[in-house]
C-alpha cells in the first residue's frame, strides 16, 4: 500500500473515531451519571435553547461559556473528558507501535472533525439564516440534520433528560445505539417539569424565572399540539 493510501486510511479511520467519540461524549453529557458534566451542559439546553424556546432566535449564537472557563466557545464539560479520551487514544496508538506520522495524522483529524461537527456545525444550527441553508450543495443535508438536532433539544424522557439524536451532522451511531428519533413527539410536560426541578438549582435567579415561565407555557404548548392532531 502506498504512503498516500495509508494516510488516507488513517484520515478516514480518524473521522469515524471522532464521530464515535463525539457521540459518546455528547451522550455522557446528557446521562446524568457525572453531575457536573450534565449540569454544565444544561445551561445550553434549559436556558439558552430550551425545549419551549426558539432554536434560532437571532443571527448570533448564544454562548453558554461566557461566564466560565472555556477554549473559544467550547466549555469545560466538553474539554475535560475530550482530553482524557484523546490521551487514552494516544496511549493506545503508542502501545500498538503506530508510526509517529500516522499518530499525528490520526489525532489531528480527530481534533479537526470534532471541532467542525460538534462545535462549528452545531453552533450554525442555532443561527438564523446560516449560509449553509442557502448553499446548493449543503442545504438539503444541513436542513435535515438541523431538524434532527431540534428534536434533540425538545424531546425529554420521563426522567427529565434529553436522550435522542446525539449526533450533529451524522446520525449513524444514533441508529446503532437506538437513540434515533426521526419525528417530533408530543411535548412531555412531566419530563420538562422534572428537568426544571432537577437543573434549575444551578441557574441564576433570572434563569430560574425564565425556566419557570417556560414551564407555565408547557401546558399551553401541549394543548396546542393536541388540538393540531
Amino acid at each position: 500500500m502506498s504512503a498516500l493510501a495509508q494516510i488516507g486510511g488513517w484520515i478516514l479511520g480518524a473521522a469515524f473515531t471522532g464521530e464515535f467519540l463525539g457521540y459518546m461524549l455528547h451522550r455522557l453529557l446528557h446521562a446524568g451519571w457525572i453531575r457536573w458534566l450534565t449540569y454544565s451542559h444544561m445551561e445550553h439546553h434549559m436556558v439558552l435553547y430550551g425545549p419551549l424556546q426558539k432554536q434560532r432566535p437571532s443571527e448570533h449564537y448564544m454562548d453558554a461559556t461566557t461566564v466560565g472557563l472555556s477554549v473559544g466557545n467550547v466549555g469545560l464539560e466538553w474539554l475535560v473528558p475530550s482530553i482524557a479520551l484523546l490521551a487514552l487514544t494516544e496511549a493506545l496508538l503508542w502501545l500498538l507501535r503506530v508510526r509517529v506520522i500516522h499518530q499525528v495524522v490520526f489525532i489531528a483529524t480527530i481534533l479537526a472533525w470534532s471541532f467542525v461537527m460538534f462545535s462549528y456545525l452545531h453552533d450554525r444550527m442555532h443561527i438564523r439564516n446560516c449560509w449553509m441553508e442557502r448553499n446548493p450543495i449543503l442545504k438539503r443535508w444541513f436542513r435535515r440534520a438541523r431538524q434532527l438536532h431540534d428534536i434533540h433539544h425538545r424531546v425529554l424522557n420521563d426522567g427529565g433528560l434529553m436522550n435522542k439524536n446525539f449526533g450533529i451532522g451524522f446520525f449513524l451511531f444514533d441508529r446503532v445505539f437506538g437513540s434515533m428519533c426521526m419525528q417530533q413527539r408530543s411535548f412531555n410536560r412531566h419530563g420538562y417539569e422534572l428537568a426544571v426541578k432537577r437543573f434549575g438549582v444551578l441557574m441564576s435567579g433570572k434563569h430560574k424565572a425564565q425556566m419557570s415561565t417556560n414551564a407555565d407555557h408547557a401546558g399551553e404548548a401541549e394543548t396546542q399540539n393536541e388540538g393540531a392532531r
